[in-house]
């Protein structure tokens, strides 16, 4: 079975993500209906966030994560430029979360074309992988209204940024490490629509290759488990 146009294979992704899959393969366009969705609802989070906050707090709490080892000097430095930077935060975030979203997919749908060629019988072009990933990313939508629902439900503007951004990473659903931590950082960024995506590549790789279930998992979680992995091997050092 397959999704019979653009909007039923937005549902479909996150209830019956093979329907969705086996529809986008044989469609033209529908990819830009997933990437719309993408960048409205990260650009809407950024605007919601940075329209709630109170900025001093922000620039307390930024300070505070990004002078961790800095001496008094460095501190200094650091916050003065946060300072400067502060009135445009919200436009960088929005801005440059869109165009993030847009390389990094660049990225990943040139890995998924290339692995695809071990499959002899898959024949799909580069623009249908770059389509084919943006669906795997579908679940930061629903990441990026958890965060305006925080933040609207907040009885404070004093509002933290990585509690409302990162708020299903392991480390504040599991481990808790504090920010002086050697393993913070990375901890905050493996969060459960991660996971979620690399299993929508996953059933996405099963119905647009002939890998076998473990081979798709392998392939769609191989990148994280590198780019994790070296980020653990460096963050030990």
């Amino acid at each position: 079975m397959k999704s019979p146009n653009a909007l039923s294979a937005l549902i479909d992704i996150y209830i019956s993500p093979s329907k969705a899959f086996n529809g986008i393969e044989q469609a033209k366009g529908w990819s830009w209906l997933a990437l719309i969705c993408i960048a409205v609802a990260t650009a809407a989070s950024m605007f919601v966030f940075y329209n709630s906050v109170d900025i001093q707090f922000l620039i307390n709490e930024q300070v505070a994560v990004s002078s961790v080892d800095a001496t008094i000097g460095e501190q200094k430095m650091i916050r003065q430029a946060i300072e400067q930077n502060a009135p445009n935060q919200m436009w960088f975030g929005m801005i440059g979360g869109i165009i993030g979203i847009v390389i990094m997919n660049a990225l990943v749908a040139l890995y998924y074309m290339l692995i695809a060629k071990l499959d002899p019988n898959s024949q799909h072009s580069y623009g249908a992988w770059y389509g084919f990933s943006l669906w795997t990313m579908m679940p930061t939508v629903i990441s990026s209204l958890g965060t305006i629902a925080l933040v609207l439900m907040a009885n404070t503007d004093q509002i933290s940024q990585q509690a409302v951004f990162s708020y299903a990473s392991i480390n504040q659903l599991i481990v808790g490490l504090d920010a002086t931590h050697t393993f913070y950082t990375l901890l905050e960024s493996i969060n459960l629509f991660t996971i979620w995506s690399i299993a929508l590549g996953m059933v996405g790789l099963k119905c647009w290759t002939n890998f076998s279930t473990n081979k798709a998992l392998l392939f769609a979680a191989l990148p994280s488990i590198i780019i994790f992995s070296v980020w653990a091997i460096i963050a030990a050092l």
